[in-house]
């Protein structure tokens, strides 16, 4: 079947509307001061002084460790960001958002519709997070459970590509082995929720590859989960963790987040009963994504741990689900691309009314 080209005005529309709500977003961040979290270690957490060098920092790392959480890297990144400044913490921001953007629809294969994905994904973001403020803007909530997620989303486009193009694969290679193991370990001492999303997409895979009759080999993957596996037990065996200034105790982010999941899902099942197939790559997200989700319960219903990383990983990893699978239902009926519009400008306008409407709780 031919497909439909994206007409040349959607995607100028979509490129306005990317630049307003970046430009929106970017205006809103410069009015949000540091607060809470921030100001506590916008100091040394030795002295009590504001940090003034990197040796401020270097005397807090033992008081994270001990006493404010496990995720050294987490404070490290974080204090380095307060030093430098509200106007420099913005800047990442935006662009830590940006980045996450584009990473959610990259399991798909380039496309005509990619600026439109990528476009979309990043205004789901907004719409479909019940917590913004003190995930994306509070300077803490972001560092702690929204950059990590960068990682994630780096090591599934990577399996997912690996995964997709099994016939062709002939080993992983030292270079993505390395990005993979990184990846995951880096996720696990960072935010142990990511770090365990990254060790089910490994294993997965691994799971995957062990399936087929060529049985190619999985070493790279292996050692890749190995290394996510303990970066998430390096994570809960620091001491800080288990204090009540911890970092793992902080619980301020709303559990309703599975609107995501449901569009996923409801996505789904339209797909399946428009007679589509799903790929290896897809299968592999709808698998992280009931993962995430389970341990999002966990952590709500039975664990004292707050849910923070994993509710928030939950909502990007349906995100990143709805849109790939959103789009193979648009390369399969036709008729649906005009939905896809309809709900994308739905989206605009919803995530510009609850902006500007809450201006992030600073008057």
């Amino acid at each position: 079947m031919k497909e439909i080209r994206t007409p040349n005005i959607i995607k100028v529309l979509m490129l306005a509307a990317f630049g307003a709500m970046v430009l929106i977003i970017f205006l809103q961040q410069l009015k949000v001061p540091f607060m809470l979290e921030d100001l506590d270690y916008a100091k040394n957490l030795v002295t009590g002084e504001p940090l003034t060098s990197f040796s401020d920092i270097e005397q807090s790392i033992g008081c994270i460790y001990f006493w404010k959480g496990g995720s050294l890297l987490g404070g490290l990144v974080l204090q380095l960001i307060l030093m430098a400044g509200g106007y420099v913490a913005d800047v990442i921001n935006i662009l830590v958002m940006i980045t996450c953007a584009f990473l959610i629809f990259a399991p798909a294969k380039a496309s005509h519709q990619r600026i439109f994905f990528n476009v979309y994904a990043f205004l789901l973001l907004i719409c479909l997070n019940a917590d913004w403020n003190n995930s994306y803007f509070r300077q803490f909530g972001a560092v702690y459970f929204f950059y990590p997620s960068l990682l994630m989303l780096l090591l599934l486009k990577i399996c997912s590509g690996l995964i997709d193009d099994m016939d062709e694969y002939k080993g992983l290679g030292i270079g993505k082995s390395i990005v993979l193991a990184l990846s995951g370990f880096v996720s696990g001492i960072w935010a142990p929720a990511y770090g365990i999303i990254c060790a089910t997409a490994l294993g997965g895979v691994i799971w995957f590859g062990s399936r087929r009759e060529d049985r190619p080999k999985m070493t790279g993957f292996i050692a890749a989960l190995f290394f996510s596996m303990l970066g998430v037990i390096l994570f809960f065996v620091s001491p800080g963790n288990y204090t009540e200034n911890s970092v793992l105790f902080t619980d301020y982010i709303s559990a309703d987040v599975y609107p995501s999941v449901v569009l996923a899902l409801l996505v789904l099942a339209i797909f399946l009963k428009m007679g589509g197939t799903l790929k290896p790559s897809q299968y592999l997200m709808c698998w992280v994504m009931m993962v995430s989700v389970g341990v999002s319960l966990l952590c709500v219903l039975i664990l004292p741990a707050s849910p923070n990383g994993a509710l928030l990983c939950t909502m990007i990893l349906g995100v990143a689900t709805f849109c790939s699978l959103f789009y193979s239902l648009n390369k399969i009926v036709g008729r649906y691309r005009i939905y896809a519009y309809v709900l994308c400008a739905i989206t605009l306008l919803y995530d510009v009314f609850v902006i500007l409407e809450s201006q992030l709780g600073v008057e």
